[in-house]
């Protein structure tokens, strides 16, 4: 392999240099566009909304009280008069329609519904006043304390919905404060980053352009060595087609901790054929081999959801990791796991409880925390199953707690 040219290394340089000036503008056109919706929300989601609610709050006064104390004072005439409150009225539906046709929160729906029945209950009050007026044979004045309870109370209302519509606005601005600062961060940050990775290759290019060739060959060197590492790796047990021990422990701590930021249980459990010593002196390591064998294919036709995991962790020692399910199921299905086994009838005559093949299951069922280590649910499950082998085996011992 031939070193690149010093011109090359100086095109490539370039192109580095231009690519990461891209990603930094992109960064930042992305980042002011979400500033402008924010804007965009903070005004057109809150003020507007505001503005809405405070000219209803004004037109109860103003295109409704007014023209009643006027009418009372005969400062204007029945048809005027009636003709006024129609017009207040017709304002307030529909600085109303324009207000609810703003996006709204959930929590916020329970605010615009009672008020709503409020508008709707004041409106009807001004329809029967507005008839009184326009009824030439009314037999009881309009009592302006009834009028002014009912404004001060829609006016209450109203308060308590700009108060909310407020805090929503701050709240929304303290939002856009804070993704500004993110924003101008991120840009530092990439732009500090560029600058450091440019400076080093630059180093790298002009200082050691001799050496790269090597380097670039012992890359090479190593990267075939892990692709072959990989391709060697396997996550399957080769005699039982179970999943092993070495893909036992990336599940088992992927798990665990997607258990405990979900706060959802984490369900365990470990299977022991027993006496399986005396069963491949009895019967040859040939016939061990199928009863493990018998034990996997158990464990693979019971456990078919997406999230059962059944393991041969070594020997005769099995391992089962269930996610999304609760500790009652769980311990149904060590009970299922054991009675299958058990209803195999494979004869074994060196079993001290029984004349054919049986498993003893110990299981733990917990929702971890920060606290709890991961070797800690291992050792329950454990000690779980020592105790299922002390109380006569062919048996599952479940905890929840460690």
């Amino acid at each position: 392999m031939k070193p690149l040219k010093l011109k090359s290394k100086l095109l490539y340089l370039l192109f580095l240099v231009g690519f990461g000036l891209v990603v930094v503008g992109l960064i930042g056109y992305i980042n002011i566009q979400n500033i402008k919706r924010s804007m965009d929300t903070l005004y057109f989601g809150s003020l507007i909304p505001l503005n809405e609610l405070n000219a209803i709050n004004s037109a109860y006064h103003n295109d409704l009280a007014s023209p009643i104390y006027q009418w009372n004072h005969q400062l204007l005439s029945d048809e005027q008069a009636g003709a006024k409150i129609l017009e207040g009225l017709d304002r307030v539906n529909h600085l109303w329609t324009s207000y609810l046709a703003h996006d709204k929160r959930p929590e916020e729906m329970a605010y615009v519904n009672f008020t709503e029945v409020q508008i709707k209950s004041i409106e009807n009050y001004f329809t029967q006043v507005r008839s009184i007026i326009n009824d030439p044979s009314r037999s009881h004045p309009i009592s302006l304390i009834t009028m002014d309870e009912n404004i001060q109370s829609i006016q209450n209302t109203l308060a308590q919905l700009i108060a909310y519509e407020s805090a929503a606005a701050k709240y929304e601005h303290s939002i856009l404060l804070t993704q500004y600062q993110n924003a101008l961060t991120q840009l530092l940050f990439f732009l500090g980053v560029i600058l450091a990775l440019v400076m080093g290759l630059a180093w790298m290019i002009f200082a050691r352009i001799e050496i790269q060739q090597q380097q670039l060959i012992e890359s090479s060197e190593t990267l075939k060595h892990l692709n072959l590492k990989l391709e060697q790796a396997s996550y399957t047990d080769s005699l039982t087609s179970l999943f092993n021990r070495r893909y036992f422990n990336v599940v088992y701590e992927r798990e665990f901790k997607r258990s405990l930021r979900s706060n959802t249980p984490f369900v365990f459990m470990m299977l022991d054929i027993d006496f399986f010593k005396q069963y491949n002196d009895t019967y040859g390591h040939l016939q061990g081999d199928l009863a493990l064998q018998a034990v996997a294919k158990i464990l693979k036709t019971t456990l078919q959801r997406p999230g059962d995991y059944p393991f041969r962790l070594g020997g005769e020692e099995f391992g089962v990791i269930l996610t999304d399910t609760d500790c009652k199921n769980a311990r149904i299905m060590g009970e299922k796991i054991r009675a299958s086994i058990e209803h195999l009838k494979i004869e074994h005559k060196g079993s001290k409880i029984l004349p054919t093949l049986s498993v003893s299951i110990g299981g733990i069922c917990i929702i971890p925390t920060v606290d709890m280590s991961e070797d800690a649910l291992i050792h329950a499950a454990d000690t779980n199953l020592y105790a299922a082998k002390e109380r006569g085996r062919n048996q599952v011992v479940f905890s929840n707690k460690l």
